[in-house]
């Protein structure tokens, strides 16, 4: 009797594996990330030490309502004094979409302690060339 009990709860066990193994969970819609192609940027050519220099980026995100700007992901190299920024967005999968084109607008970047001298500020593309642009840091 006891074999049949352990045969029984082998069997119920199995089943139960199987089961939760075929059931598929909806995790949403699909996402992808890109970087962004970035047509033009717009700052001050020269700024005072210990200011906040503002750079705004122009660009298509995408073709309809399933794009969207994500984040900013800035690099500073201070060898070159050098700021390469990529513009990421998102794609998602969905099964409707707005038909209007999504644009960056002047999505302003924020950037502050930069040393004195000349910074190259670099859009980076997604199959290049990379756009770059000098902006004066003034004592």
């Amino acid at each position: 009797m006891n074999k049949n009990i352990l045969t029984a709860f082998a069997v119920m066990i199995s089943l139960t594996v199987i089961i939760w193994s075929g059931c598929k969970k909806d995790n949403g819609p699909k996402i992808e990330e890109f970087i962004i192609q970035i047509d033009s940027m717009i700052h001050l050519d020269t700024i005072n030490f210990g200011d906040t220099l503002s750079i705004k980026f122009y660009g298509v995100v995408g073709p309809n309502g399933c794009y969207a700007f994500d984040e900013f992901v800035v690099e500073y190299f201070i060898e070159a004094n050098e700021l390469a920024v990529e513009s990421w967005g998102i794609h998602t999968f969905n099964d409707v979409c707005t038909d209007a084109e999504v644009y960056m607008n002047g999505r302003e970047l924020l950037v502050s302690e930069i040393p004195v001298g000349d910074l190259t500020i670099v859009a980076v593309q997604p199959d290049g060339p990379n756009i770059s642009q000098n902006v004066y840091i003034k004592e």
